[in-house]
């Protein structure tokens, strides 16, 4: 009985390392998922959810064998605003060597979601992604949710259309009560009127509140703001002769209306007043792209605008927009839906 009671604290203390372990996936295929259940059996009604087969930092809460004699354990995975809990196969499950790959990942969606949710206008998700006062936001201190609101609306008002894709990740200081982070981050602004394009280099500071992590402090470093395309006479890059004429083969018109609910982007390449050249137009098809050609009337004259795409993502669009610029108009920028 005294060797039993002895070995109930090893035994606790083993539990409690094995469910402090997190774990990635394994016996899966490539590029394969593995189902997560409301209930530890395999049927229609259970499914509840799907994870990556390159999912990591997965935490297991308990196992149980099944009325099969098959071991399962209830999970649980988060990646920034995205979580899901479910019941899985034991055997899907392994051990991973190291957690700091796991910590990464976390802060890397959680960075994704951040950015991504500051392309969308909805002030409730203020509460979501910081706490409050916060340190720092850009240049201001001690900022409380009023201030953060008014600064967000104003800035949504001026820009209502927001694109983010994040770079390179930098993990720069790791303490028990926060994190400190430097990141890249690519944009694109547009207005009725105005468009601007860049990368800012952002220090963030993220601590962990209610087992979620927010935004304590956030502070740019440093700024790149691409140059300002000028439309007019003179800058066109290519212009047609009136006599000579153009066979549009490639020119599409399977973009959706913003009606519909489906967002596509765009790359703006040239404004001109005539027909662009056939070399050029055979230029961007050369280099794998789609087009499409706007139509407009201004002061009596015809302009002719020609779009690259559609692209479906902003993370598709950012990075076609790095080779277009490189290969054929370096003051391209990203568009919705024209």
């Amino acid at each position: 009985m005294k060797r039993i009671l002895l070995l109930l604290p090893l035994i606790f203390l083993a539990l409690n390392s094995l469910f402090a372990t997190e774990y990635s996936l394994t016996h899966l295929r490539k590029g394969g998922a593995l189902n997560v259940r409301a209930e530890p059996m395999i049927n229609r009604y259970t499914l509840v959810g799907k994870l990556s087969a390159k999912a990591i930092g997965i935490k297991i809460r308990e196992c149980k064998y099944n009325a099969r004699g098959r071991e399962w354990c209830y999970i649980s995975h988060g990646t920034g605003m995205q979580h899901i809990e479910g019941w899985v196969s034991r055997k899907f499950l392994i051990p991973m060597k190291d957690n700091r790959e796991a910590n990464r990942f976390y802060l890397k969606h959680f960075l994704e979601d951040y950015y991504k949710a500051d392309e969308e206008n909805f002030l409730d998700k203020l509460k979501v992604f910081y706490t409050f006062p916060m340190q720092q936001y850009m240049y201001q201190k001690n900022v409380t949710l009023m201030n953060l609101r008014s600064a967000k609306v104003n800035f949504y008002k001026y820009w209502p259309k927001r694109l983010y894709r994040l770079g390179y990740m930098k993990i720069l200081r790791k303490k028990e009560d926060y994190t400190d982070v430097q990141i890249t981050v690519h944009w694109q602004y547009d207005s009725h009127n105005d468009s601007r394009s860049g990368r800012d280099v952002h220090k963030v500071r993220i601590v962990q509140e209610d087992e979620q992590f927010k935004v304590l402090a956030i502070k740019r470093l440093r700024q790149v703001v691409n140059p300002k395309v000028i439309e007019d006479e003179e800058s066109k890059p290519v212009v047609l002769e009136e006599n000579n004429s153009v066979v549009v083969t490639s020119e599409i018109n399977d973009n959706k209306s913003p009606s519909n609910g489906i967002k596509k982007y765009y790359v703006k390449v040239g404004s001109f007043i005539k027909e662009p050249r056939v070399e050029y137009l055979n230029k961007i098809v050369s280099f794998g792209f789609k087009y499409k050609i706007e139509k407009l009337t201004h002061e009596d004259k015809i302009i002719r605008r020609v779009y690259i795409g559609p692209f479906s993502t902003t993370v598709e669009t950012m990075e076609a927009l790095d080779r277009i610029r490189k290969k054929i108009n370096k003051n391209a920028y990203i568009q919705t839906n024209i």
